[in-house]
């Protein structure tokens, strides 16, 4: 109970991980209004992930993976101790997997946000920065 716990924690750190541009109150975002603002902005965004096949995500997957792997096998051994094998490794690999995708999450990727922050530019908006 105490696993699953700790991995809706870490699972809540990730979801507030996400990060959006913040923009500058400009003629341009006066004029159209925050709605459209953030109907730009995840146009911007979806453009940046179709047109560099989204890294960011990539990267997620594989830590997500790579952490399933070494948390199975972590619990395995724990379940050795315990005499419960196939409980402790299920755990394992859960924790893991979550901490491996929180990980890789958590890596900044600077080129998708040079490309929004362009789009947004095109589009007359002025980028100050990120949240």
């Amino acid at each position: 109970m105490k696993t699953i716990f700790i991995a809706g924690i870490i699972a809540l750190l990730l979801t507030g991980c996400a990060s959006t541009p913040q923009l500058y109150p400009n003629a341009k975002l006066k004029d159209v209004g925050k709605a459209q603002a953030k109907a730009d902005i995840a146009t911007c965004t979806k453009n940046a992930d179709d047109y560099l096949e989204s890294p960011a995500v990539k990267k997620t997957l594989k830590g997500a993976a790579t952490g399933a792997v070494i948390g199975g096998a972590i619990g395995v051994v724990g379940g050795l101790f315990t005499g419960s094998i196939g409980r402790s490794a299920a755990v394992g690999a859960a924790v893991g997997g979550t901490a491996g995708g929180v990980s890789g999450a958590l890596s900044p990727d600077q080129v998708k946000r040079q490309f929004i922050n362009k789009c947004l530019k095109d589009k007359g908006y002025d980028v100050i920065g990120w949240s």
